[in-house]
């Protein structure tokens, strides 16, 4: 089945929800729709800046954040972007996929076997880490409780240990907080993936995975740890004014923050060069870079593409890693409109200390 076969239905109803019903839509259209629903505020458009090319030597990790949409009404486009990740694998040498939470909106069967069905694609061909998101739990968000999640009935460990880069889980037969180990671009790498929230205890073990894995550069994903003003998380000193922070949801257990996380477990490690979550609303995204104890700089990235058109319009982020071992490029892609997003928050370079 061909690509605009398969987004026929989906195409329709965006025309119907952007008032654009009278006009044929196609693949070729649908960028039409996210104009008509972006601001109008100025009649002066700049040029696009060009799309920074694929540097040779390269390597690159690509990152699915909340895919809780798709689950719900448009699960092909999950499938559309790992299909689009496994066919361009060696062309852009993708190591990894990172998913930021938020697999499901409601937790329910019916969205965990779509979103299943779509990383399915990925398996034996690209490894990927997630980790659960607060709509994973329950009924959806809120989260009430824990064990309430159907993670592991749809990403059992089993799935994840056929790869030789699976490191582990902090609880046996478990998902929600676990490691992963490669090596890319002449250097190692562990990615640790940890629960929306994290409570106490397990940042005391991902303390204990960074300490015994010292001599590799760390990336830590999880939903919630930046939010969309490019600060972190703090609710001592924010509160509500940052909509979404974990302490809001009364999790039983407990909770940790953004800059709770970073007091209690980032800013302690010399290798943790690069934090990243979704979750937050507003334009999703955000930047920012702070020192650690041990004068190493942590890149700290929130990525979240769901308030855009077609519940999030597939796009992706990639992080291409160039070969002088330093310089680092974001780009920001979508398999579904079949262009770059080039704008300053979607396509900059940051680095790699």
């Amino acid at each position: 089945m061909n690509r605009r076969c398969l987004f026929s239905g989906i195409l329709t109803t965006v025309a119907v929800l952007a008032g654009l019903s009278s006009i044929p839509f196609s693949r070729a259209a649908a960028p039409v729709a996210e104009k008509a629903a972006a601001s109008t505020a100025t009649s002066v458009k700049k040029p696009k800046p060009p799309v920074a090319p694929f540097v040779p030597g390269s390597w690159t990790i690509a990152v699915m954040p909340d895919i809780q949409h798709y689950s719900t009404y448009y699960p092909g486009l999950t499938r559309l972007q790992t299909q689009w990740i496994a066919e361009h694998k060696e062309k852009y040498n993708i190591v990894y996929v990172l998913q930021l939470g938020d697999l499901t909106n409601f937790n329910s069967e019916k969205e965990w076997e779509r979103a299943s069905r779509g990383m399915a694609v990925l398996d034996g061909v690209v490894p990927y880490a997630i980790v659960p998101g607060n709509h994973d739990y329950s009924s959806g968000s809120p989260p009430r409780d824990r064990l309430s999640t159907r993670i592991n009935d749809y990403f059992p460990v089993h799935r994840f240990q056929k790869w030789t880069t699976f490191g582990g889980t902090m609880e046996p037969g478990r998902i929600e907080n676990n490691y992963h180990l490669f090596e890319a671009g002449g250097r190692k790498w562990i990615i640790i993936g940890l629960e929306f929230g994290p409570r106490d205890h397990v940042l005391t073990w991902a303390d204990s995975i960074l300490r015994k894995h010292a001599d590799r550069t760390a990336i830590i994903i999880t939903h919630a740890y930046l939010c969309y003003d490019g600060t972190r998380f703090d609710w001592a000193a924010k509160g509500m004014k940052q909509t979404g922070n974990p302490h809001k949801y009364e999790v039983p257990g407990g909770v940790n923050d953004g800059e709770e996380m970073w007091n209690k477990l980032v800013r302690k490690h010399a290798n943790v060069f690069l934090v990243m979550n979704g979750h937050v609303p507003d334009d999703g995204l955000g930047f920012q870079t702070s020192g650690g104890d041990h004068g190493n700089l942590v890149n700290e990235m929130v990525v979240n593409f769901q308030r855009l058109p077609v519940r999030g319009g597939g796009w992706l982020r990639l992080i291409e890693f160039h070969p002088d071992g330093k310089t680092i490029q974001a780009k920001t892609y979508s398999p579904f409109y079949e262009e770059y997003n080039t704008s300053e928050d979607n396509q900059f370079i940051f680095s790699l200390e």
